[in-house]
């Protein structure tokens, strides 16, 4: 960006800051359109933030590996020992090509240019025809800084950033008891939603939808009048969905659920990009990434405190979800036609019962910015 544009998106921040900071208000559509603001947001809070990848539950043995493109870097995760997973650079230290695909298992990694071969612990233990083996301990495949919390893996860009686990210590309070590091891994799905990330966010951690967009899949279990909010921190802010009456009782569930929270589920973002929910027998996360300022690209998955599901018993949970994601895919994409009008403005959101956990998420978004 040049000067101009600098300033023009300086004097943007400060007129955000000023009119929602601490104001339980509306973003401006600015935020949701601009594609000045959207390079800003990828630099500060992105770049600078912890990233979600994935489940641990999803590579569960030695050598189970998936590959996936974060802020456009190539990345490698793998079980690279039965209690460690490891995020390396997927780029061959010869001549950069990727030396993985997809995912799988494997006891090696072996580029497919030229055959250099790196083991599980990054090591390049083959580099044919090369002269000077003595540099192959100086060829290791990078290793990208990450942490393993509640199952989830994320890895992040920045060297100074907080260690994960010290900023989400308050968190665990919120998800502790639901023992998500159990549970085992059922499906993952990646999508593009036509919306901007921060829309998607808002709206999963928005308990004020739920009766009006899930009239049938939500509204019957987790009406929006039994919401309420839950713990925030500067890294993360949750709500608890409380079930109704009529909800029938989850039968399995780890032995430290209190009777509170088997009849509840709580939603959590960790900021900026991962929401999650955990109930007593399933957890479903979606990590976010902007694909440009009008669409997020989605890698969401399922997990559930089972372990011995049939494939039907699965594909019903997988259904339901998808049935959840697809009405709030509808609804965002008339949201994000919604904010390109001149005419919208913003509003003071609703009470902190209902939607406290978006005015969080926009004070800690605005913080970043500045």
């Amino acid at each position: 960006m040049d000067d101009t544009n600098n300033f023009s998106v300086s004097k943007a921040v400060d007129a955000i800051r000023a009119q929602c900071l601490g104001k339980n208000q509306s973003l401006p559509s600015v935020c949701y359109t601009d594609n000045e603001l959207h390079a800003l947001e990828l630099e500060r809070v992105f770049r600078r933030g912890w990233l979600c990848l994935g489940r641990a539950d999803e590579i569960p043995g030695t050598g189970d590996y998936f590959t996936y493109q974060l802020l456009s870097e190539p990345l490698l995760i793998v079980r690279s020992d039965p209690e460690t997973v490891t995020v390396y650079a997927n780029v061959c230290r010869h001549r950069a090509m990727p030396v993985a695909r997809g995912s799988g298992n494997a006891d090696r990694f072996v580029c497919p240019y030229h055959a250099w071969t790196y083991d599980l612990a990054g090591q390049l233990k083959s580099a044919p025809l090369m002269p000077k083996k003595a540099q192959l301990k100086k060829c290791g495949l990078p290793v990208v800084r990450s942490e393993c919390w509640g199952g989830f893996i994320f890895a992040t860009f920045n060297d100074h950033a907080e260690p994960l686990n010290v900023s989400l210590s308050g968190l665990e309070t919120v998800t502790g008891n639901y023992q998500m590091g159990n549970m085992h891994h059922i499906a993952t799905f990646e999508e593009v939603w036509e919306c901007n990330w921060k829309s998607l966010t808002e709206n999963f951690m928005d308990g004020y939808h739920l009766s009006v967009v899930h009239p049938e899949s939500l509204r019957p279990l987790t009406p929006t009048n039994l919401c309420d909010t839950l713990a925030n921190g500067d890294a993360y802010t949750s709500y608890v969905a409380n079930y109704s009456r009529a909800a029938p009782a989850r039968k399995n569930h780890a032995p430290t659920l209190s009777e509170s929270e088997k009849r509840q589920s709580r939603l959590f973002c960790i900021y900026p990009a991962l929401v999650a929910s955990v109930s007593p027998d399933t957890l479903v996360y979606l990590s976010l990434q902007p694909a440009g300022v009008s669409q997020v690209q989605v890698r969401w998955g399922i997990s559930v405190y089972e372990d011995n599901l049939t494939t039907s018993e699965k594909q019903q949970r997988i259904e339901k979800w998808q049935q959840i994601n697809f009405e709030d895919h509808e609804i965002l994409k008339s949201l994000q036609n919604g904010l390109r009008s001149s005419f919208y403005e913003g509003g003071v959101l609703a009470p902190e019962n209902l939607e406290g956990c978006v005015s969080q998420f926009h004070d800690y978004l605005i913080r970043m910015l500045n």
